[in-house]
């Protein structure tokens, strides 16, 4: 092949092996893999702190020609964002950066260097960094952050609920990413997030740069197709539960809403359900009508059993991918505001919006007493999904930007309920 009509050399980092998409992040980087290959000369260099499996090695291949996979152990993780923290750095660049990835890097853009890198989420930030400076005379490559997220934004939320001395780490870890994510230490040719409604915060408080674009997150229809009616009073939490956003909002909803619930029918009961659940979330399993599930192969089956997928987070920020699955699965979903901003759907039409623990009671106890509304509003919900979150749709404007083209707009991508980014 002629070198003018090569395929684009990518390279993909991300700071968790994008396989399986069971999380957020491994979702929205596996679809994003999928499609790049095909159209992209791809190499994919992640860590992990988890076991990897020859399979998870041998699957990657497939979809890209390259494929480096680095161990990391959370202890070493942990001590690295410590001393990142004390001479003035970023816990969470430091806390993913092993030197043994970045030789491979190395090796790899000697050998044959680079068009662009899509660095997914700030923590794989310095390994970009090794292949974006000067090489032999080579143009400098296209770098395109994701930042999925404004992370700087979380960090400044669990500063405020923090006690000291907690508070001023995470306070200082929020001032540092968001220099970060405003490219004052890089060249950006492209800054992504995944909502209109994150551009707004990107813009309000990072940076109001002309090269912001969103790309949105999909779900993938065929997994999750529309599930007949439970017909009880079974609701369900799906989530990774050490993740401090969903134990956060898992925790208040038990605390909060559930005893309000039980109180008007005694037969509610709650699944939750997701991997690594904390002790805090395991303790939840002594209240009345709970019970804590855990890690499961199909999420899909306790879909079946619901009635009815809460998402009561107070922490939220982007596409809530376990709102998506839910409503692709046709299950009545209610969010709270900042779990619902995320996703562009109309309220008391394809989805139910609770913020006090008293609306959050009414909606729920509306919702598994009335078939027919219920009904209603998953059907609407998986048309909603159809239309507007299709993988390959939602990651057309990343493939342009790779190609050196222009993302859309943000401020012209509508928000939840018709509204638009300003």
């Amino acid at each position: 092949m002629a070198e003018n009509s090569r395929k684009l050399r990518i390279l993909m980092l991300t700071h968790r092996l994008p396989y399986p998409p069971d999380r957020g992040d491994r979702i929205r980087s596996y679809h994003m893999l999928r499609l790049l290959s095909s159209q992209f000369d791809l190499a994919i260099a992640c860590t992990s702190d988890e076991p990897v499996w020859l399979q998870h090695h041998q699957l990657l291949s497939t979809m890209s020609r390259r494929v480096a996979i680095q161990p990391i152990s959370n202890r070493w993780s942990t001590l690295k964002s410590a001393c990142a923290m004390l001479v003035g750095k970023t816990a969470t660049s430091a806390s993913y950066y092993r030197a043994g990835l970045a030789d491979q890097i190395c090796q790899w853009h000697e050998q044959q260097p680079f068009d662009a890198v899509l660095t997914y989420c700030t923590g794989m930030i310095k390994y970009a960094r090794l292949i974006l400076r000067p090489h032999k005379g080579a143009p400098r490559p296209r770098h395109i952050i994701d930042l999925v997220d404004v992370d700087s934004v979380k960090w400044r939320s669990y500063a405020r609920d923090a006690w000291v001395p907690l508070r001023w780490v995470y306070a200082a870890e929020a001032r540092r990413l968001r220099q970060v994510e405003a490219g004052r230490f890089d060249q950006f040719d492209a800054v992504v997030v995944s909502t209109a409604a994150e551009a707004q915060i990107y813009r309000e408080h990072v940076s109001d740069r002309d090269n912001l674009t969103v790309v949105a997150n999909g779900v993938d229809m065929e997994y999750f197709n529309p599930l007949p009616d439970a017909g009880n009073k079974t609701i369900v939490f799906v989530g990774v539960l050490n993740y401090r956003p969903n134990v956060d909002g898992i925790t208040w909803f038990v605390d909060k809403v559930l005893p309000q619930l039980r109180k008007q029918d005694p037969e509610i009961k709650l699944l939750i359900v997701g991997r690594h659940p904390s002790l805090r979330v395991r303790e939840l399993d002594d209240h009345p009508g709970v019970n804590v599930v855990g890690s499961v192969a199909d999420v899909r089956h306790y879909l079946a059993e619901s009635s009815a997928v809460i998402a009561p987070l107070r922490i939220a920020g982007g596409v809530q991918n376990k709102v998506l699955e839910a409503m692709a699965s046709a299950r009545a979903v209610v969010c709270s505001p900042g779990a619902a901003s995320g996703i562009d759907a109309t309220a008391d039409e394809q989805l139910l919006i609770a913020d006090s623990p008293q609306q959050w009671a009414d909606h729920l106890v509306k919702l598994l007493g009335d078939a027919q509304f219920r009904t209603r509003l998953a059907r609407n919900a998986r048309q909603c999904v159809e239309q507007r979150y299709n993988w390959k749709k939602c990651l057309e404007p990343m493939v342009a930007l790779l190609n050196g083209h222009r993302g859309p707009d943000p401020t012209n991508v509508a928000l939840p309920g018709g509204a638009l980014a300003s």
